[in-house]
């Protein structure tokens, strides 16, 4: 049995989800191909060999739950638009099919986006960023970042336990019975909470030396491994195939 003795319980659960070793700079370089490939992609079946690809590389990271969800949620999509090409009119298959395409370009990108913030610790990305020699500002900033998306969610599940205790649905259902009250309570708290999380995490890393010039350490080994080169290779092709392949 492996020990993490002398660190917090959310590492723990950080190294103990994480099954393979991949470097931050291959997720960030994994994502920009990403974006760059789905803007310049006009194929569906291209997109769904994508979203496919990607749904392999976040079970390799250790997101099992989170990429199944993803992969489901995408392929949903796609058969409304399947389906509202085929059966809906005129007037609302246009209104229907671009709200979908709009979706469905950015769900990939959030799905690798998604897997990041999963599996990257925040000191582990901020070396991976000082070694890209990116500016301090940026650095920061995205680190910062990186921290608040997971108190967002523990926010958003606490509204949500409020918003039940009140007779309030926070769902697509409850939106449309109760739009303005439902909002109200959604956005409200999650604005305020967003003002104090963002003041407190910024201050925490400054109480842990953020702004310090001098170079910064990590417990982690931060090098490229074979999987990073492969994975690199793997969305390299798919970035090419974008520009080379137009399937219908």
């Amino acid at each position: 049995m492996e020990s993490y003795v002398g660190i917090d319980e959310n590492s723990k659960n950080f190294l103990e989800r994480k099954k393979i070793n991949i470097d931050s700079r291959t997720k960030l370089i994994i994502l920009l191909l990403t974006n760059i490939s789905i803007i310049f992609s006009t194929s569906i079946k291209y997109e769904i060999m994508l979203v496919s690809i990607i749904f392999i590389f976040g079970m390799v990271c250790g997101m099992y739950k989170f990429s199944t969800k993803m992969l489901i949620s995408y392929l949903i999509i796609i058969s409304v638009q399947i389906l509202s090409n085929m059966y809906f009119p005129s007037a609302i298959k246009m209104m229907c099919i671009t709200f979908i395409i709009f979706i469905r370009k950015l769900l990939p990108c959030g799905i690798v986006g998604g897997i990041i913030i999963g599996t990257t610790h925040a000191d582990e990305f901020m070396m991976a960023m000082n070694k890209f020699r990116m500016p301090k500002s940026i650095v920061i900033s995205l680190t910062i970042m990186l921290r608040y998306f997971p108190m967002i969610r523990e926010d958003w599940n606490s509204i949500k336990n409020a918003m039940k205790m009140r007779g309030i649905s926070p769902s697509i259902i409850g939106i449309i019975i109760h739009p303005v009250r439902t909002m109200e309570c959604i956005y409200v708290p999650l604005i305020m909470s967003a003002a104090k999380v963002s003041d407190e995490l910024s201050a925490a890393a400054v109480t842990r030396g953020i702004e310090n010039p001098e170079p910064h350490t990590c417990i982690r080994n931060i090098k490229f491994h074979m999987i990073d080169y492969v994975w690199t290779f793997v969305f390299m092709v798919t970035f090419i195939l974008s520009f080379t392949i137009n399937w219908r």
